[in-house]
């Protein structure tokens, strides 16, 4: 097993058991074998001061939390933090504090072996997310490989937000009197898509898809054909909920079969 691998594995472990500091103490201890002693002892302070009670000597607290801020601060690689705007520390493993969930873009799954080694280094507590959604790109997904599936920091995840992001387009009004007053008015909605109907067809094709209990579809501009992909999936039996109405290309029966197979109290 080489070293990114063994990192996973400790990653996995401590979310798999994410009550008990004994898999994170044990990782500290590799962590600290292999050259990374500041990461280490993040771990071991952050996990006594969340064994101290209320009765704790306040001497002792005091010097922990004062090392915590220090060790916190060196231990992230704050400038490969995507947002810029934090991180959200789970006993000493962190996740951006913006992201909700495992964040990831087209580029991302187009190096699977790059990203697991971002992951482990920026943001090891994605092990513990149950969500994933798609950040803004500068193109949409048209592909869910093998590679993305065998993310370990994924295999978790039951929530899929694939929402294509929308805003409204500004533009100037014709009108040379209001322009004395007003720059700008609201224009059209313009619909960014995150994934293509090849996409969704890929996703649920996939065995790894019986994971999924939400996803969420909405805002891609899909057409029928990505509808249709949902009905031949043998994999959704644990579908809980399913999000397509909204911001799609979706005519005649194919609604109807979806109320049909899933029932109207998942499809919206």
């Amino acid at each position: 097993m080489d070293l990114l691998a063994q990192h996973e594995a400790f990653l996995r472990a401590i979310f798999d058991a994410p009550d008990d500091d004994t898999p994170r103490l044990v990782y500290a201890d590799f962590l600290q074998e292999n050259g990374e002693d500041v990461r280490a002892e993040l771990i071991r302070v952050q996990c006594e001061l969340a064994r101290l009670d209320d009765d704790c000597d306040p001497g002792r607290w005091a010097a922990l939390e004062e090392r915590n801020q220090w060790l916190s601060q060196a231990a992230v690689p704050w400038d490969e933090v995507p947002t810029g705007n934090g991180v959200t520390f789970n006993r000493g493993l962190w996740r951006e504090s913006f992201a909700e969930g495992v964040a990831v873009t087209a580029e991302d799954l187009d190096n699977p072996l790059k990203f697991r080694e971002w992951v482990v280094r920026v943001n090891p507590a994605w092990y513990g997310e149950t969500k994933l959604y798609v950040r803004p790109s500068v193109r949409p997904l048209k592909h869910f490989g093998q590679g993305m599936w065998a993310l370990p920091f994924l295999s978790q995840v039951s929530g899929w937000d694939l929402s294509g992001h929308t805003e409204i387009f500004e533009y100037p009004p014709e009108n040379e009197y209001f322009q004395a007053f007003y720059a700008y008015h609201s224009g059209d909605l313009v619909i960014n898509p995150v994934v293509t109907t090849s996409a969704v067809d890929s996703l649920v094709r996939h065995r790894g898809a019986s994971r999924i209990a939400t996803l969420d579809l909405r805002n891609n501009n899909l057409d029928n054909d990505a509808a249709r992909a949902l009905l031949r999936s043998p994999y959704l039996d644990n579908l809980q909920r399913v999000r397509l109405l909204e911001g799609n290309r979706l005519h005649g029966k194919v609604w109807r079969q979806l109320l049909e197979r899933f029932g109207e109290d998942v499809v919206e």
